[in-house]
């Protein structure tokens, strides 16, 4: 049974949704959902936590998501739902051959879990993005939410962080989510990894950033790490990390998407999503 963990309203809501932008993110776990108004300001933003363990699970229980959600069924102009399922693989584009996505796939994330492969070109980059996506959600979202557009939350990650100016030569970004986390690491002002970790334990994530730096030759104590998404400051998490990595920043949360009634979180907390829905609007 899906439950709301974050419920967020403006000041001022509209009577009419029909000039808004819905931006959903769909994720194994986690499904939530910004509303922004012609003026790229945050309306409204809903957080789902699902129990499904099986695609096919995931599908149903979005499924009754959307039928219940009240906002889901409003009339909204412009809509876009962003995925961020773990099966994803940035490919250069002189490599990039459309008809070989599904064995690019298999190759590097097995062929456990079977689903419709899609691709997309990164947009200021010379590299496409090739993912798959549970059949049934992709269907399911398609016939709910029509002319709609669709992206991979590492596309739009990848190509705003390319635009963005004043980012160290060599950085690690962790993005965290119930149980996961997205790394994203930069050497010498190139990307050399995107990647999706499952954790049980905060020594887990030590481990993983560790092991990455080792992996790269990156110094631990040299290497800046921006966190955002769901983390506490006053966290075992947070603490464990802090032991090996010395340079520790959260990320704020975009201007434009602020808001009064989000001044009781931490500023971290929705900026993955607010971040990609200012993106997409």
């Amino acid at each position: 049974m899906a439950k709301i963990l974050f419920d967020i309203d403006s000041e001022q809501q509209p009577a009419d949704w029909s000039d808004c932008h819905l931006v959903m993110e769909i994720s194994p776990h986690i499904f939530s959902y910004a509303i922004m108004n012609g003026d790229k300001k945050l309306l409204k933003m809903r957080f789902y936590e699902m129990d499904a363990r099986e695609n096919h699970e995931l599908a149903f229980e979005l499924g009754g998501i959307i039928n219940t959600d009240e906002i889901l069924n409003d009339v909204v102009e412009k809509k876009t739902f962003i995925y961020n399922f773990p099966e994803s693989q940035l490919v250069p584009e002189k490599l990039f051959h459309a008809d070989t996505g599904k064995e690019l796939i298999e190759l590097f994330h097995g062929d456990l879990n079977t689903g419709i492969t899609l691709c997309e070109k990164i947009k200021e980059s010379d590299q496409y993005n090739v993912y798959q996506v549970p059949v049934a959600v992709h269907n399911l979202l398609l016939q709910k939410f029509s002319n709609s557009r669709y992206w991979h939350y590492y596309s739009l990650w990848t190509g705003a962080q390319q635009k963005k100016t004043g980012e160290p030569a060599s950085c690690i970004s962790v993005l965290f989510y119930p149980n996961r986390i997205l790394v994203r690491v930069v050497k010498n002002g190139q990307l050399h990894l995107l990647q999706s970790y499952i954790y049980e334990a905060a020594e887990d994530v030590g481990y993983y950033l560790l092991n990455i730096c080792q992996q790269l030759q990156l110094a631990p104590e040299e290497t800046p790490i921006v966190l955002s998404g769901m983390i506490e400051i006053s966290s075992f998490m947070y603490t464990e990390i802090h032991k090996y990595f010395g340079q520790l920043s959260l990320e704020n949360m975009p201007v434009a998407s602020s808001i009064p009634s989000l001044e009781e979180y931490p500023a971290h907390f929705f900026s993955p999503l607010l971040k990609i829905a200012l993106c997409v609007s």
